[in-house]
């Protein structure tokens, strides 16, 4: 087949079925979904107004440059608008980290566990993928890679790498190695990294990483956004699809920027609701991690290892979750198939999973 060998390597997406389909065959009367990290509340008014007023004009293109919502972003951040690159939501900026520094042989480096999507963009590029134990920086130093990412915090265990690491790390990487600093959940943490700051401090070789998918609910419209180095600003732009972003999103991401009172008391409730999540877990004797995001991570050691062609530990609890009506994930493809990490919802969404916890459980 004319197919490159190095797909081989790349997992594809496998998307849960339909929630309404799930519901139907499970009987049940409502499904909580908890699995992907999503924001607890819907796009603020602004957005949907915003994203409503684009609508009448969809038999045009987009702005290509997306040049309103870039300038927005870049004074938000205090670089140049040139510095800022969008995106179809993170995940597209991630491929094209990837397609812009890897050749066929080089080397790509990252947490694991962490977002497997980094295993993907290095695979599609032709790269070797190393694996470093979640949190040991030395160890990506050590892996000789081309490009390294760094989820802070890191999905799926929600640990922050702390500034000062993060500055020795870039102190000593080559410098002819790009440095991608994933903040995707950069709001919920305590403190927020540092990583728009440290582009503007003129570090060479990074790219920073931010969405409109999480805290500002805007996860359905794909609008994500890269800060980087002149140099590798310069080289998204020449692989990004021109018209990647839509125009509904962009008007919507741009107004959401103005509701900073609003976005303010979302991660408030964020930062207290996954302390009740994690204090619920542990409760449950569930190995919980402490987060700097909006999920909580827990081990399913309990629900003792895998046996023959059983199911691993994590996916059988999230499939006795699933009857109780949550949809949880199971981290089988995130390097973690021991556990599970669940997603902060509202606090009616958070008490009604701590008793369907209990009873899964049971």
């Amino acid at each position: 087949m004319p197919l490159r060998d190095s797909l081989a390597a790349v997992e594809p997406y496998r998307p849960q079925r339909p929630m309404r389909e799930l519901q139907a065959e499970l009987g049940l009367e409502r499904i909580v979904k908890l699995a992907s990290n999503e924001g607890a509340f819907g796009p603020l008014p602004a957005a949907v107004a915003a994203f409503e007023a684009a609508v009448r004009d969809l038999n045009r293109y987009p702005d290509g440059g997306g040049l309103r919502l870039r300038e927005a972003l870049a004074e938000r951040h205090g670089l140049p608008v040139e510095q800022v690159v969008l995106g179809n939501g993170a995940d597209e900026l991630i491929r094209l980290c990837a397609v812009a520094t890897l050749d066929p042989g080089h080397r790509a480096a990252c947490f694991w566990p962490s977002f497997p999507s980094y295993l993907a963009a290095a695979a599609c590029s032709g790269a070797a993928a190393v694996r470093a134990p979640a949190g040991d920086l030395d160890a990506l130093l050590a892996s000789g890679a081309k490009l390294v990412y760094i989820a802070n915090p890191n999905n799926p265990t929600g640990a922050l790498v702390e500034r000062a690491e993060v500055r020795r790390f870039l102190d000593a990487l080559p410098g002819d190695a790009l440095c991608v600093l994933d903040e995707a959940y950069a709001e919920y943490a305590e403190p927020e990294p540092e990583g728009p700051a440290l582009v503007r401090e003129g570090r060479p070789g990074l790219a920073v990483l931010r969405t409109f998918s999480k805290i500002y609910g805007l996860a359905a419209l794909r609008v994500g956004y890269a800060l980087a180095s002149p140099d590798v600003a310069d080289a998204l732009d020449r692989v990004r699809p021109v018209f990647n972003v839509n125009q509904p999103a962009q008007e919507a991401a741009l107004a959401s920027l103005h509701e900073r009172e609003a976005v303010e008391l979302r991660v408030h409730h964020a930062r207290g609701a996954r302390e009740l999540l994690y204090e619920t877990l542990l409760g449950a004797s569930l190995g919980a991690r402490p987060s700097q995001a909006n999920f909580v991570y827990a081990d399913c050691a309990r629900e003792g290892r895998p046996d023959g062609g059983q199911p691993a530990p994590g996916e059988r609890l999230a499939a006795r979750l699933l009857r109780e009506g949550f949809i949880v994930r199971a981290l089988t493809g995130f390097g973690a198939p021991e556990a599970i990490r669940v997603t902060v919802g509202t606090d009616e969404e958070n008490a009604l999973f701590a008793d369907a916890l209990g009873r899964a459980l049971r």
